[in-house]
């Protein structure tokens, strides 16, 4: 009788251990083969942003979280990418000093080594290298908007120095070694109306103190080109294409009585009208699940094209979060959600990707960059909303494929 009792117990413990794993490894670790190269699968680049010693996406752990790190278990998922893209490295603070330049030596504090990591990673491995960004709002220094001018900003005159030696310094460094670049990202204001005019809305402080009025105040972009454009040319980066880049305009999106995407749109035509030498725009693609129809985002690549720009979809994720279903502060979902979340999630990305070929071959868009590698170590982690666990990406938190890989590669 207790040794039927001891089986019985047993085989219900056995149950109970398979029928209870961990959120995480139940549907998020499939027996999934990535042997299929992802890229070679699609007609245009497919990219990557790689974390590198800049992260701040996976804890302490540098030597995981630096995928140009050979011994990182993310090194290995770079093989199904053939462009690449820093992170961080390459924002303007990471590679500007602490304090002002002297203005005979701008270049000399520089900080290149993370990049030049890339940079060199990349020439070695053969695949492509996208610059992100010159020109940007966020993660630069305090010091690029401070000076003589009102309220202790920089006059209109300082900061187009600083704009223009910060340009000529990375290409005289760089030249043609990186083929594309987003020269200035997030011009738009994302809450109202207009150029940004948030608290970090400092390029826009800084036209309206020199009297600058309506799209007047988008002068800096149209400098930012110009000097792009010029300092490419004279270091042998004829090669180069120049991209205006920012989130939420790939679709229609209400806010201040327009939309932003109108708003970018207007920015766009402005400065071609202006004879900028833009050669494409960047959408973002931080994309919810369920909140982002294809058919918008096919419709908003028609629009931006039909100004005779090229579109890369530059920061593709896709959070499973979603708007739609009122889960705008939720941290969690159960294990049955995260499963059925996971098989629309794979089925999205293949949505994307099969729209993306058709515009490729109408030749309207030339690139997709995946932000990121694996689940992990994506910026959507705790973003927008602190202790949040998202799922955004094509391999889980145990560098496997996922089901969304699959669906890219399985054709």
């Amino acid at each position: 009788m207790k040794y039927k009792i001891s089986i019985c117990l047993i085989m219900f413990l056995v149950l109970i251990n398979f029928s209870c794993k961990p959120e995480d490894s139940a549907p998020d670790t499939p027996d999934i083969n990535d042997n299929v190269i992802l890229h070679t699968k699609w007609p245009f680049p497919v990219g990557a942003a790689v974390p590198g010693a800049n992260t701040n996406n996976s804890g302490s752990n540098s030597a995981v979280a630096n995928a140009l790190n050979t011994g990182s278990p993310q090194h290995n998922l770079l093989r199904h990418f053939n462009v690449v893209v820093a992170e961080n490295e390459m924002k303007p603070d990471a590679l500007m000093p602490a304090s002002v330049p002297s203005t005979g030596n701008w270049g000399a504090n520089y900080r290149w080594t993370n990049a030049d990591a890339l940079v060199n990673y990349a020439e070695s491995a053969g695949k492509g290298v996208r610059g992100h960004c010159l020109i940007w709002h966020d993660q630069t220094p305090s010091w690029f908007f401070s000076g003589s001018g009102q309220g202790g900003r920089a006059s209109i005159s300082e900061l187009y120095a600083r704009m223009e030696n910060h340009i000529k310094t990375v290409f005289e460094k760089y030249g043609g070694r990186i083929e594309w670049w987003d020269v200035v990202n997030e011009a738009i204001d994302h809450d109202v109306s207009g150029p940004r005019k948030d608290t970090r809305g400092r390029y826009t402080e800084i036209m309206e103190d020199a009297g600058k009025t309506d799209m007047d105040r988008y002068e800096y972009i149209l400098k930012a080109f110009q000097w792009a454009r010029q300092y490419a040319d004279e270091n042998d980066g004829g090669n180069v294409k120049l991209y205006l880049t920012d989130f939420g305009v790939e679709r229609p999106f209400s806010r201040g009585g327009t939309t932003k995407q109108a708003d970018f749109f207007d920015l766009a035509q402005w400065l071609v009208q202006q004879g900028a030498p833009v050669d494409g725009i960047g959408f973002q693609g931080h994309f919810r699940l369920y909140d982002h129809p294809v058919e918008q985002i096919s419709a908003g690549i028609d629009m931006f094209a039909a100004l005779g720009l090229t579109i890369q979809i530059c920061e593709l994720d896709i959070s499973i979060f979603s708007n739609a279903k009122n889960e705008s502060q939720r941290t969690s979902v159960s294990n049955s959600v995260l499963g059925e979340r996971l098989s629309d999630l794979a089925q999205t990305y293949r949505d994307y990707f099969d729209m993306f070929k058709e515009k490729y071959y109408e030749e309207k868009l030339d690139m997709v960059i995946i932000w990121g590698l694996s689940d992990g170590h994506s910026w959507l982690n705790n973003h927008p909303v602190s202790g949040r666990t998202d799922y955004p990406l094509l391999f889980n938190r145990s560098y496997q494929a996922k089901e969304a890989y699959q669906k890219l590669v399985d054709f």
